[in-house]
């Protein structure tokens, strides 16, 4: 299966700065010099731009150009993780792999957590209600929700590794929420929440674990409408 236009054009970036192509805090051709050099259209480039903007890789300011911001790259996953990601149909792998990551963080928070990361969940929970209140994303919510959750597993290993994934997640994510519930997701970070702090490990897999399931249900089904 081909890749898409915008996933080749985010490889091919990244390879230019492994291989010191562009140093830290060099300004990128502009747009129409990338468009020729890489034969892609607009929209492709611009998407691939805005992946390494979320991956921290780029920095774009206004007016002036898009910038080398991160030359080592050694902490990011590889490209083909990165082709996971991006490219819909092979993105059910990254899902399935946050699955099992955060159900598995949810029992060892239960667990773990301490006074500091409860805290942290009741300021996401309380973001997050406060954005439906409001009518704004939810988004800056739902990922310290999750963050302190599995800061709680107090697992060095899991937080890197989340860490790796969420670079990658962040403007996914965006899509997940756009068609997610946000008054049921908030449920269930609520009843998340409780049976951490209650310590009860079972109940905090089993709502995750349906949590979880329930966005992945639904941006399966969105993509096969769009398909």
């Amino acid at each position: 299966m081909a890749k898409k236009v915008s996933t080749v054009v985010t490889e091919y970036l990244l390879e230019q700065i492994k291989l010191g192509n562009y140093q830290l805090g060099d300004k990128l051709p502009s747009e129409r010099e990338l468009m020729q050099i890489l034969n892609v259209g607009r929209s492709s480039l611009r998407e691939a731009l805005n992946t390494l903007v979320d991956m921290d890789v780029l920095e774009k300011r206004m007016g002036i150009g898009v910038f080398v911001k991160k030359t080592d790259l050694t902490n990011l996953v590889d490209s083909y993780v990165l082709s996971a990601l991006l490219d819909t149909e092979m993105s059910g792998d990254l899902l399935e792999f946050r699955l099992m990551l955060e159900v598995e963080s949810a029992g060892l928070a239960a667990l773990k957590a301490t006074d500091q990361e409860l805290e942290m969940m009741e300021q996401a929970i309380t973001k997050h209600i406060l954005a439906i209140e409001q009518d704004k994303p939810t988004i800056e919510a739902d990922e310290l929700f999750h963050k302190s959750i599995v800061l709680a597993t107090r697992n060095s290993v899991f937080i890197k590794v989340y860490h790796f994934m969420t670079d990658l997640l962040h403007s996914f994510r965006n899509d997940l929420l756009k068609i997610e519930n946000k008054e049921k997701s908030l449920q269930y970070h609520q009843e998340i929440y409780q049976a951490i702090k209650t310590r009860n490990k079972p109940q905090a897999k089993a709502v995750m674990r349906e949590h979880l399931l329930v966005v992945t249900n639904r941006y399966t089904q969105a993509q096969k409408q769009v398909n």
